[in-house]
């Protein structure tokens, strides 16, 4: 996705949710269950501009001194760098490795938390094995793990997905995953946020071709929207929000 520029297009499609809301709600439920204060040092995968990502660390890590992004995309990287600028996260040392998640090399010193925020979708299965295992390595111990991933249903953009012929990773398969690498869950909950593609602009489009890796024409695209989204019940989706330790 880096070599076709996926953040002007992802905002368009960020645009047809409430998304925001949400999980603002979801994460005053964490707050009530799970202690982030002894979190000094952050990685986050997959960011993009990082806005959720640190909103979730403003909220949940009061003691936070640095914030590590790992992304790959050039417009998604200055986005997060102009971010960084305007002080999202106040007295905290800001840094990007620019690279993908496969490609991460790990940090020099343990690191208290990574968050991966609908990233793990788009790696392959071997690769997401291989980035546990170097979590195992490089989180500290009782450090946490933080994956907000989709459910598979009910959820139109699944439906729509699979439709188009791409299959997306469903959570419990990367909460099995996690569980063989040697984590254990330490909090989990669903939400559901309610989507609506319908009659899509160019950047929705461009965004479900490019997580379909370009397998079908503008008109194909649209029409399968269309189809999926007439549907009430296909106007929702449902995520997963779970924290695991070591």
């Amino acid at each position: 996705m880096a070599d076709v520029g996926y953040y002007r297009p992802f905002a368009e499609f960020c645009r047809r949710d409430n998304y925001d809301d949400v999980l603002h709600d979801a994460l005053e439920d964490v707050a009530g269950k799970v202690d982030f204060s002894r979190v000094k040092s952050c990685v986050a995968f997959g960011t993009g501009s990082g806005d959720q990502e640190m909103k979730f660390a403003r909220r949940l890590m009061p003691n936070l001194r640095s914030f590590v992004a790992v992304e790959d995309d050039r417009q998604s990287i200055a986005a997060l760098r102009a971010n960084f600028r305007d002080g999202l996260l106040p007295g905290v040392e800001t840094s990007v490795v620019e690279t993908s998640v496969q490609s991460w090399n790990g940090v020099d010193d343990h690191v208290d938390a990574a968050l991966f925020f609908s990233v793990l979708c788009h790696v392959g299965a071997d690769d997401r094995r291989a980035l546990f295992r170097k979590l195992m390595k490089h989180v500290s111990r009782g450090g946490l793990v933080v994956i907000n991933e989709n459910c598979s249903t009910p959820n139109g953009y699944v439906v729509l997905l699979d439709r188009l012929g791409t299959v997306r990773v469903d959570y419990g398969e990367l909460e099995d995953e996690m569980v063989a690498s040697g984590f254990r869950v330490l909090s989990k909950q669903d939400f559901t946020l309610q989507r609506d593609l319908s009659d899509p602009s160019d950047g929705v489009v461009q965004y479900i071709q490019i997580v379909t890796h370009y397998k079908h024409s503008d008109a194909v695209v649209r029409a399968a929207i269309e189809d999926v989204y007439r549907q009430p019940s296909m106007k929702i989706s449902r995520k997963q929000l779970a924290i695991f330790t070591k």
